[in-house]
């Protein structure tokens, strides 16, 4: 009989032991749950801030590209009244005498053009600034 308490005793210390080492698990189980769950909520945070930012963004963006067609809008209404603008053939003069001058600074950057400007002035070019 002694023999059989003593293998009683031996199985409970064995149970409690598995008991503690089952426990200890648990409770590193739990705790990493909870830190994984705490992660999870900051990522779900972060998320949510990022989903938030974009609308922010895309919103911007239509208010941008509204306030720019309207810009846009306005500039060809009002087109005509600009300094630049006196009458269609001169405009275009102007244009065009400005694109072979950037053309030619461009294609021959060892070229004086400064010659060519005092020389050939835009047409109606009084009152104007170079740019």
């Amino acid at each position: 009989m002694t023999k059989q308490l003593d293998n009683a005793n031996a199985a409970q210390k064995v149970a409690a032991e598995a008991l503690e080492a089952a426990n200890k698990e648990k409770k590193r189980l739990l705790e990493e749950a909870k830190s994984r769950e705490e992660e999870i909520l900051g990522l779900r945070n972060e998320l949510g801030n990022a989903e938030s930012s974009k609308k922010e963004a895309e919103d911007g963006k239509k208010e941008v590209e509204a306030r720019l067609a309207d810009a846009e809008a306005d500039f060809v209404a009002n087109f005509h009244n600009t300094e630049a603008y006196t009458n269609f053939a001169d405009y275009f003069a102007r244009v065009g005498h400005q694109e072979v001058l950037t053309a030619l600074r461009n294609d021959h950057p060892e070229f004086d053009v400064k010659s060519l400007e005092v020389r050939f002035p835009p047409p109606d070019a009084e009152g104007e600034e170079d740019s």
